[in-house]
């Protein structure tokens, strides 16, 4: 490989090193404990300084193993290293204004927007939508009768269309066995008449799926219920009721269901509120006509020049 594409390719050089070296120590190399020296200046490179955090930010992002593979001293040298070498492509683009490319300007600025559109959801959705513990067991005593274990079949269909086309015949009085047998993708059911045995609440992670299986009684059929496996008809057969000691065991699949349903109630919100305060425009017949075929990610000039 030649020199310009070694140090285009950096990154990725970088991380088989360190992820070469992590396999050293495990057969048994011998390396240093990292220093903690805070921000400490490791090398200084026309008058720019780069710190400890500056190293230890680096090789995080390249690696999660970088603190281990970085114990051993010749490793820190030749990542140093790349990381002066770096610091002076960054000075000399900059002398040379290649920071002005119209091109760049855009990759640069949608970058941008990602890392503020990120932080902005962090700041305003995520910090502000947390289930406190009262929150928590507050939804466990109003619902614990429904959070126990459903003895629960289903028939799992590719589309929509096809799982309307089940619940039409479900509703139409055709036995629920027959039709998963018919039409079910999953074949370790399909032949069970969709027995999936008992399910507990916690082993359910969609909340659409919780909802349509635990709030049924006995010998109901819910609706269609869309998942990352396809689209499900479901059926409870039995169901046994939570007790107050499985609390404990079941508090963090709360929280985390709570959290999202605060998330996405406080999301709409603050959508709602930018929306109603922007002027906004849109114009329908160009959306129809995008088009794809020639399109190209931000960068991509970059690498091909």
């Amino acid at each position: 490989m030649n020199k310009v594409l070694k140090y285009l390719a950096v990154s990725a050089a970088l991380a088989m090193t360190l992820a070469a070296c992590n396999q050293d120590t495990k057969a048994g190399g011998k390396g240093t404990t990292a220093a903690s020296g805070g921000g400490a200046v490791l090398a200084e490179v026309n008058g720019e300084k780069i710190t400890t955090e500056d190293f230890k930010a680096e090789a995080v992002s390249i690696s999660p193993y970088a603190a281990q593979a970085l114990a051993d001293p010749k490793t820190r040298e030749k990542f140093l290293d790349s990381l002066i070498s770096k610091r002076l492509f960054v000075q000399d683009a900059l002398k040379k204004g290649y920071d002005k490319d119209p091109e760049l300007v855009k990759a640069l600025n949608q970058t941008k927007e990602t890392l503020l559109t990120r932080e902005y959801l962090k700041k305003e959705v995520v910090e502000k939508s947390t289930a406190t513990d009262k929150d928590i067991k507050d939804f466990f005593d109003k619902n614990k009768a429904d959070m126990g274990s459903v003895r629960l079949s289903h028939i799992l269909v590719k589309t929509e269309a096809e799982a309307r086309s089940v619940k039409a015949k479900l509703d139409a009085g055709e036995p629920f066995a027959k039709l998963a047998k018919q039409y079910s993708q999953d074949a370790s059911t399909k032949d069970k008449g969709g027995d999936l045995g008992y399910v507990e609440w916690s082993q359910l992670g969609s909340q659409s799926l919780k909802d349509a299986a635990f709030k049924l009684h006995p010998g109901d059929v819910g609706g269609i219920v869309q998942s990352s496996n396809g689209y499900h008809v479901v059926k409870v057969t039995d169901k046994k009721p939570a007790k107050d000691a499985q609390f404990d065991s079941m508090k963090a699949t709360i929280k985390q269901d709570l959290d999202v349903k605060k998330r996405e109630t406080l999301l709409d919100s603050v959508v709602k509120g930018l929306r109603d305060k922007a002027k906004v425009t849109t114009n329908s017949d160009a959306l129809k006509d995008v088009s794809f075929q020639d399109a190209k990610a931000p960068g991509d000039e970059h690498q091909e020049k």
